[in-house]
């Protein structure tokens, strides 16, 4: 198969190659490398252009999730805080549910993954998770202050 050039023709493709992939690079016989395809599978659902959004973030959330069940933060802790940072941003994007709890979901993956994408270790990926711990604080339902 040989991509057009076109991002959402593109997206399809890396969808169907990752979801490829894990028919061989299971769970159970590459438990990282299944986690990290699960990652790159919904960070391309994430971006996905073609399908209802709100149906793509949905699979991107599942993806992370699942990614999450290995990609553990005692064993792989910079994938597993980067999986943390890439579901925050799909609950700060999710249509569907509660806005206000997926804003808290949001905020409590950012700073989960802030505790490995730290500073001192990874300063680019720390500002960037800081941006959207700052965008997701700035809209904030609960606990904020009524607007007048």
């Amino acid at each position: 198969m040989i991509a057009s050039g076109e991002r959402a023709e593109n997206l399809e493709i890396a969808i169907s190659c990752y979801t490829q992939a894990l028919q061989e690079g299971t769970r159970a016989r590459f438990p990282i490398y299944w986690a990290m395809t699960q990652n790159n599978l919904g960070a391309a659902y994430d971006q996905r252009i073609r399908g209802e959004r709100a149906e793509n973030l949905e699979i991107a959330i599942s993806c992370y999730r699942q990614a999450l069940q290995e990609g553990t933060r005692d064993r792989f802790p910079i994938d597993w805080a980067m999986t943390q940072n890439n579901l925050g941003a799909a609950y700060d994007q999710r249509i569907r549910g509660e806005r206000a709890e997926n804003l808290e979901i949001a905020i409590s993956c950012y700073t989960q993954a802030l505790q490995e994408g730290t500073r001192d270790r990874f300063p680019i990926d720390w500002a960037t998770t800081q941006n959207n711990l700052g965008n997701a604080y700035s809209d904030r339902i609960r606990g904020s202050v009524p607007r007048i």
